[in-house]
């Protein structure tokens, strides 16, 4: 295949014409497989190959190749920086692929949640001698190959391969692999086997790892902790069957029959009204997002008058018509003997108004001092780095410069009124010694705890925003049962929230 002029190969051999067939490629191949391949068919010397292809960054700057050690493997480097070390778009203009036919060739194309649970590399023997891989073969749900049956192996778990394989893989992606070499042959080098049911296996698997963090999202997450695989697993399964997608449970994680869709575990919300696209949400890191950051008066303002929406609430329909007034007797008592008063004057009515003002006393601040703000827990779930910022343009005109992002303060909202029920609940559940006025205060692994529930959100097949909070019954040990509801406007129909 005979090159245009700017994209000759190593300008010092002077190389016009390479040796590929354009759309031989098998989708989902891995980037490793594909320069094999190419160094297989072609042979160029290391100097051209990093010459043509390799780009090599320290800091963001182009350096020359001889401060720059190679990575370690390109699964590494891809988990590092998710780039691949590769200067890929120039590999496929050379090649002549579509660029479509590189879209799941190394890890770092996925999302950062998923790429934890990419493994050792691991391979296919049947397929490599077929002229095949996929990076896909390196994640955790996959453990044996989708068409021949057989079990994935790695440098852990080889079977008939030899270590310099795996090793070479590891050490040396960028240059000829001479086991790979004698087990692919030429011929599967030049014309890979083609396999449809293969195609379609892998298929499913690159989707439902694709849409999470693009469809799907999960939090909180902790900067240092990773989800195990199968609770992911589980949450995301349960979040698909909510946004109604195909592939609930995919065929490769659910051969036993060991998940269940319990769509009684999950609180819905819809915003209705509002139809969005994948590519309207992005991470609160893209740069895209930093134009449509909300103001955190906005977020502090639009918090506060939640929780007295809930306060009210409470005080209305939990305390009793006598509420009020054993919430001032309780208010303006100094010393726990006078509380203890007050609770054999009052008996459970006084004691419920106690749990209120404990809960909002951990939530205020002080000595019940509501001049202090809300400083506690809603306002640090708001500012989650896990929550997606919408980036879709109003329908009519820009955005003015005092514009918010309405799709993360509805969500900011949810989640601050779910950390608000879920603090009650558990407080309603405690005994009457654990609520004892001499008692310091409720303890701070619990607070931490509760501050935040599991939640998911995702965009349903109809392009709706759904938002699901997990149930957190088994969190709160109150005597409130969860409820499992459609809301179409906000928080302010919670059934617990008005």
């Amino acid at each position: 295949m005979k090159l245009k002029g700017q994209d000759d190969l190593a300008r010092h051999a002077r190389r016009s014409r390479v040796i590929w067939y354009p759309g031989a490629t098998p989708p989902y191949s891995s980037l490793w497989i594909t320069i094999q391949r190419f160094l297989m068919l072609n042979q160029p010397t290391r100097a051209a190959f990093t010459q043509d292809f390799l780009m090599r960054t320290v800091n963001g700057c182009k350096v020359p190749l001889a401060y720059t050690p190679a990575p370690r493997s390109l699964n590494t480097y891809a988990l590092a920086s998710a780039q691949s070390p590769l200067r890929l778009a120039r590999f496929i203009r050379v090649l002549g692929e579509q660029a479509h036919t590189f879209g799941c060739s190394h890890v770092g194309q996925f999302q950062s949640l998923v790429r934890p649970y990419f493994g050792d590399f691991a391979v296919c023997p049947h397929c490599l001698a077929q002229g095949f891989h996929s990076v896909l073969y390196s994640f955790e749900g996959l453990r044996t190959c989708p068409i021949h049956a057989v079990e994935l192996q790695s440098l852990a778990r080889r079977g008939t391969l030899a270590s310099e394989l795996f090793l070479h893989a590891l050490g040396n992606p960028f240059g000829r692999c001479l086991s790979l070499q004698e087990l692919m042959g030429f011929a599967s080098a030049r014309r890979p086997a083609a396999h449809p049911e293969r195609d379609l296996a892998l298929a499913e698997v690159a989707k439902w790892l694709m849409d999470v963090g693009t469809r799907c999202w999960l939090g909180p997450r902790g900067s240092h902790q990773t989800v195990p695989f199968d609770e992911l697993t589980q949450r995301i399964s349960q979040l698909r069957g909510s946004l109604k997608l195909a592939q609930t449970f995919p065929n490769w994680v659910d051969a036993d029959g060991r998940l269940a869709l319990d769509s009684a575990r999950m609180q819905l919300a819809t915003l209705g009204g509002v139809k969005l696209d994948r590519n309207d949400l992005v991470d609160v890191n893209d740069r895209r997002a930093l134009k449509c950051q909300s103001n955190i008066h906005i977020y502090r303002r639009t918090l506060c008058g939640d929780f007295k929406a809930f306060a009210r609430h409470l005080k209305r329909c939990a305390l009793g018509p006598r509420g009020a007034y054993w919430l001032g007797r309780l208010a303006n008592t100094s010393s726990a003997a006078e509380m203890e008063d007050v609770f054999r004057q009052g008996a459970a009515q006084a004691r419920r108004a106690w749990r209120f003002l404990t809960w909002r006393r951990h939530l205020f601040g002080l000595d019940f001092n509501p001049k202090l703000g809300l400083g506690t827990l809603p306002m640090q779930l708001t500012f989650s780095g896990d929550i997606p910022v919408c980036i879709a343009k109003p329908r009519l005109g820009l955005p003015s410069q005092t514009a918010h992002d309405f799709v993360r303060l509805w969500i900011a909202r949810w989640i601050s009124a779910a950390g608000l029920v879920a603090l009650w609940r558990y407080i309603s559940g405690l005994t009457d010694d654990e609520m004892s006025p001499a008692t310091v205060g409720l303890d701070r692994a619990v607070l931490q705890s509760l501050r935040e529930p599991k939640w998911s959100l995702g965009i349903a097949a109809n392009h709706e925003l759904v938002f699901c909070i997990d149930d957190q019954s088994e969190l709160s040990p109150g005597p409130a049962q969860s409820t499992h509801s459609h809301a179409r406007a906000g928080p302010s129909s919670m059934p617990v929230v008005i």
